[in-house]
Protein backbone atom coordinates (compact mmCIF):
# COMPACT_ATOMS: atom_id res chain seq x y z
CA UNK A 1 0.00 0.00 0.00
CA UNK A 2 1.38 3.40 -0.96
CA UNK A 3 2.14 5.84 1.84
CA UNK A 4 1.11 9.52 1.72
CA UNK A 5 2.33 12.24 4.07
CA UNK A 6 -0.14 15.11 4.54
CA UNK A 7 1.24 18.45 5.77
CA UNK A 8 -1.26 21.12 6.81
CA UNK A 9 -1.48 23.40 9.84
CA UNK A 10 -5.30 23.26 9.95
CA UNK A 11 -6.64 20.20 11.79
CA UNK A 12 -9.94 20.01 9.90
CA UNK A 13 -8.04 19.90 6.56
CA UNK A 14 -5.86 17.05 7.82
CA UNK A 15 -8.88 15.13 9.08
CA UNK A 16 -10.84 15.64 5.83
CA UNK A 17 -8.01 14.53 3.55
CA UNK A 18 -7.15 11.60 5.81
CA UNK A 19 -10.78 10.40 5.73
CA UNK A 20 -10.79 10.51 1.92
CA UNK A 21 -7.45 8.71 1.54
CA UNK A 22 -7.51 6.15 4.38
CA UNK A 23 -9.44 3.61 2.33
CA UNK A 24 -6.81 3.61 -0.45
CA UNK A 25 -3.48 4.57 1.12
CA UNK A 26 -1.48 4.48 4.31
CA UNK A 27 -1.71 8.08 5.56
CA UNK A 28 0.46 10.03 8.00
CA UNK A 29 -0.52 13.59 8.96
CA UNK A 30 1.71 16.34 10.39
CA UNK A 31 0.97 19.99 11.09
CA UNK A 32 4.09 21.83 9.90
CA UNK A 33 6.96 21.83 7.45
CA UNK A 34 9.39 21.18 10.30
CA UNK A 35 7.37 18.15 11.43
CA UNK A 36 7.36 16.86 7.83
CA UNK A 37 11.16 17.06 7.59
CA UNK A 38 11.58 15.49 11.04
CA UNK A 39 9.20 12.68 10.03
CA UNK A 40 11.15 12.00 6.83
CA UNK A 41 14.47 11.89 8.74
CA UNK A 42 13.06 9.45 11.33
CA UNK A 43 11.24 7.17 8.90
CA UNK A 44 13.72 6.22 6.21
CA UNK A 45 12.46 2.62 6.28
CA UNK A 46 8.84 3.76 5.91
CA UNK A 47 9.43 6.73 3.61
CA UNK A 48 6.22 8.10 2.06
CA UNK A 49 5.57 7.73 -1.66
CA UNK A 50 4.01 11.20 -1.98
CA UNK A 51 3.50 14.40 0.00
CA UNK A 52 0.27 16.43 -0.01
CA UNK A 53 1.16 19.83 1.43
CA UNK A 54 -0.41 23.19 2.09
CA UNK A 55 1.55 26.23 0.90
CA UNK A 56 0.46 28.74 3.54
CA UNK A 57 1.68 27.50 6.91
CA UNK A 58 3.22 29.41 9.82
CA UNK A 59 6.97 29.10 10.28
CA UNK A 60 8.16 27.22 7.22
CA UNK A 61 5.72 27.48 4.30
CA UNK A 62 5.16 24.76 1.73
CA UNK A 63 7.65 26.14 -0.81
CA UNK A 64 10.44 26.34 1.76
CA UNK A 65 9.57 22.89 3.08
CA UNK A 66 9.74 21.40 -0.41
CA UNK A 67 13.12 23.06 -1.08
CA UNK A 68 14.52 21.66 2.18
CA UNK A 69 13.18 18.17 1.43
CA UNK A 70 14.77 18.20 -2.02
CA UNK A 71 18.10 19.48 -0.57
CA UNK A 72 18.18 16.82 2.13
CA UNK A 73 16.70 13.81 0.34
CA UNK A 74 17.39 14.40 -3.35
CA UNK A 75 15.76 16.21 -6.22
CA UNK A 76 13.57 13.31 -7.41
CA UNK A 77 12.96 11.58 -4.09
CA UNK A 78 9.19 11.81 -4.07
CA UNK A 79 6.39 13.75 -5.72
CA UNK A 80 4.73 16.71 -4.00
CA UNK A 81 1.17 17.92 -4.58
CA UNK A 82 0.11 21.20 -3.02
CA UNK A 83 -3.34 21.46 -1.47
CA UNK A 84 -3.86 25.19 -1.39
CA UNK A 85 -6.33 28.04 -1.38
CA UNK A 86 -3.92 29.97 -3.63
CA UNK A 87 -4.81 29.87 -7.30
CA UNK A 88 -2.94 32.91 -8.63
CA UNK A 89 -0.90 31.96 -11.69
CA UNK A 90 2.34 33.58 -10.55
CA UNK A 91 2.44 31.41 -7.40
CA UNK A 92 1.50 28.26 -9.30
CA UNK A 93 4.32 28.85 -11.81
CA UNK A 94 6.78 29.46 -8.96
CA UNK A 95 5.71 26.19 -7.35
CA UNK A 96 6.20 24.19 -10.55
CA UNK A 97 9.66 25.76 -11.01
CA UNK A 98 10.53 24.57 -7.50
CA UNK A 99 9.68 20.98 -8.45
CA UNK A 100 6.00 20.63 -7.68
CA UNK A 101 4.27 17.61 -9.26
CA UNK A 102 0.75 19.04 -9.19
CA UNK A 103 -1.58 21.23 -7.15
CA UNK A 104 -5.18 21.15 -6.01
CA UNK A 105 -7.08 24.30 -5.11
CA UNK A 106 -9.22 24.17 -1.96
CA UNK A 107 -12.05 23.46 -1.74
CA UNK A 108 -11.73 20.29 -3.83
CA UNK A 109 -13.88 17.22 -4.34
CA UNK A 110 -12.69 13.75 -3.28
CA UNK A 111 -12.71 12.35 -6.82
CA UNK A 112 -10.45 15.16 -8.01
CA UNK A 113 -8.02 14.52 -5.15
CA UNK A 114 -7.88 10.78 -5.78
CA UNK A 115 -7.47 11.20 -9.54
CA UNK A 116 -4.66 13.77 -9.20
CA UNK A 117 -2.82 11.47 -6.78
CA UNK A 118 -3.20 8.55 -9.19
CA UNK A 119 -1.96 10.67 -12.11
CA UNK A 120 1.09 11.84 -10.17
CA UNK A 121 1.92 8.28 -9.07
CA UNK A 122 1.60 7.04 -12.66
CA UNK A 123 3.73 9.88 -14.01
CA UNK A 124 6.39 9.61 -11.28
CA UNK A 125 6.70 5.85 -11.68
CA UNK A 126 7.05 5.97 -15.46
CA UNK A 127 9.66 8.76 -15.21
CA UNK A 128 11.73 6.77 -12.71
CA UNK A 129 11.80 3.41 -14.49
Amino acid sequence: MKHILIVDDIAVNLKTVKLILDEYYKVTAVTSGKQAIDFLKRNTSDFPDLILMDIQMPGMDGLETMKKIKEQFGENTLPVIYLTAISEKKMVVECFKAGLSDYIVKPFNPEQLLQKIKNVFDSFESANR
